[in-house]
């Protein structure tokens, strides 16, 4: 098994070096380390310059282009993926060789690490709940992938027309043409930074359609059209619960109502409790 590290990079170099020590330091070594730089303006060049890896520069064309970039230009037969800000435990890439049998697609759990020195331990799926849940919540993180280069030429490649989501969209093609398994041991450590899509959560409803496709391409029939009303449901209750993060009611409630429509059950159903809770709070005035 050769396995190529694609690390995708735009402005990133404050944090680059580590991301890079961390694949060089692996317990298994990669047959090759690939930087894409995606049109920085900082000192990324100069970074990159102080280890052996493989350089490639691109004038910006975004997060998906730039991976995309990285998965052309490997020579191994394995992709791992590594954003620029994320750093790899030790044994990570040891560990995922060890679990994989004749799957072509691995990822392992995450730590998220805060500008303020928090760490949350998200929850991950394993075995036969992980692509039942996949198909409404990504608890894939980028960086944890590793998986047959071969695998993602067959799909096409990461979407480039998405803004938001086209990691969840990518992990879902995947899961339509190959098998996958998951590595429970936290791997991965994930940095977490401020982003526009949280200010802007309806971006997240603008890759909903390529995500709910990719998410029953599968299915036929009245299995897909229930699956792709549930999928819809999911994705406006979570851009409600954005809205109502960001104290915007009024739209939390319209995104709410939304998803509710696609799925009127008050049964393990988030926009539902959106929406009974939005009408307490007017009631109440709280």
């Amino acid at each position: 098994m050769k396995i190529s590290v694609v690390i995708p990079t735009y402005n990133h170099a404050q944090w680059l070096s580590e991301s890079i020590e961390s694949a060089l330091n692996q317990t298994l070594q990669p047959y090759e380390i690939i930087v894409v730089d995606d049109g920085s303006k900082d000192n990324t060049k100069e970074v990159v310059s102080r280890y052996r890896v493989k350089y490639v520069y691109q004038q910006n064309a975004g997060l998906s282009a730039a991976r995309n970039k990285g998965i052309e230009v490997a020579t191994g037969d394995w992709i791992a993926l590594l954003d620029a800000d994320d750093v790899w435990m030790p044994a990570k890439l040891e560990r995922q060789v060890a679990a994989i049998g004749d799957e072509e697609f691995c990822y392992c759990a995450t730590t998220r690490f805060f500008p303020d020195a928090r760490t949350e331990e998200p929850e991950c799926f394993f075995g036969e709940d992980a692509l039942k849940t996949l198909r409404h919540h990504n608890f894939i993180d980028p960086s944890s992938v590793l998986a047959k280069r071969e695998a993602f030429l067959k799909v096409g490649g990461f979407n480039r027309e998405m803004p938001a989501g086209e990691d969840w969209e990518m992990w879902l093609k995947l899961a339509n043409v190959s098998t996958f398994v998951g590595v429970p041991e936290r791997l991965l450590r994930y940095r977490v930074l401020g982003n526009s899509m949280s200010k802007n959560p309806e971006i997240h409803l603008k890759s909903m359609e390529a995500i709910v496709s990719a998410g029953t391409a599968h299915l036929h029939g009245i299995s897909r059209i229930i699956a792709a009303r549930r999928m819809r449901s999911v994705r406006y209750a979570l851009v409600a619960v954005k809205y109502r993060d960001n104290g915007d009611y009024r739209n939390a409630m319209r995104c709410a109502m939304r998803g509710v429509s696609y799925w009127p059950s008050p049964f393990h159903d988030r926009a539902f409790k959106i929406v009974l809770l939005e009408l307490r709070r007017r009631l109440i005035g709280k």
